[in-house]
């Protein structure tokens, strides 16, 4: 069931927005919906309460576009979702696979004062528990020259930077085949499915498009 719009708040619209642009997808109000899992009358309810209030623009196409307001809000929050999520793997303990959805709940109860000592208490850290820079995102992975695992071929050698975490199955399938950010990966072979062969701490592993193109590595 979706869930009505009060649920969900115009910080996760504006986090999502910036995800999508992040992850190059074009953002619009059915991605928007499906993202959040809310209904479109509820996406476009809030999106004019979001033009409203000058964190989105609307362009004649549908695209959404993100003011400097807008984004200043949307980085805010990935901020406060990272820090929690090293919060609940570091200190805590929760498996690294939950970690992103209960950060999801706990990213708006973190009050100014406890982000600045989670600031401090993570000064050294450089990303989060599943490799995302910290202030930057997926557009930091690419200036660090970060490339998807799916554009690798036969003979090339890299170490896993990121991974999608949106997805706790598909995070404890990474997790069960060792594929964890700062492991290195050898491929082997690409089918034509393009299906990826891999040689991961002398084990052989097999992945498919669906996963190869959710894992980010820096070619070595």
């Amino acid at each position: 069931m979706r869930r009505d719009k009060t649920s969900v708040s115009q910080e996760d619209y504006l986090k999502a927005i910036l995800e999508m642009r992040e992850e190059k997808q074009i953002p619009i109000s059915a991605r928007l919906a499906e993202q959040l899992d809310v209904t479109p009358p509820a996406v476009t309810a809030a999106l004019k309460r979001m033009a409203r209030d000058g964190h989105v623009k609307v362009q004649r196409d549908g695209e959404i576009q993100l003011t400097t307001q807008g984004r200043k809000t949307a980085e805010h929050l990935m901020l406060r979702h990272q820090l929690a999520e090293m919060l609940l793997t570091d200190v805590i303990g929760i498996p690294w696979a939950q970690a992103h959805a209960e950060a999801e709940r706990l990213e708006h109860a973190i009050s100014p004062a406890i982000e600045s000592l989670l600031v401090k208490r993570f000064a050294s850290c450089k990303t989060c528990p599943h490799g995302a820079p910290l202030r930057g995102g997926f557009a930091q992975v690419r200036k660090q020259g970060g490339v998807l695992l799916s554009e690798l071929h036969p003979g090339d050698s890299a170490t896993i930077l990121c991974v999608y975490e949106r997805d706790e199955g598909f995070l404890n399938f990474l997790q069960n085949l060792n594929l964890l950010p700062s492991t290195k990966v050898d491929v082997l072979e690409r089918g034509y499915d393009e299906t990826l062969t891999l040689r991961v701490n002398s084990q052989t592993v097999h992945l498919g498009k669906p996963a190869t193109t959710r894992i980010w590595v820096r070619p070595s």
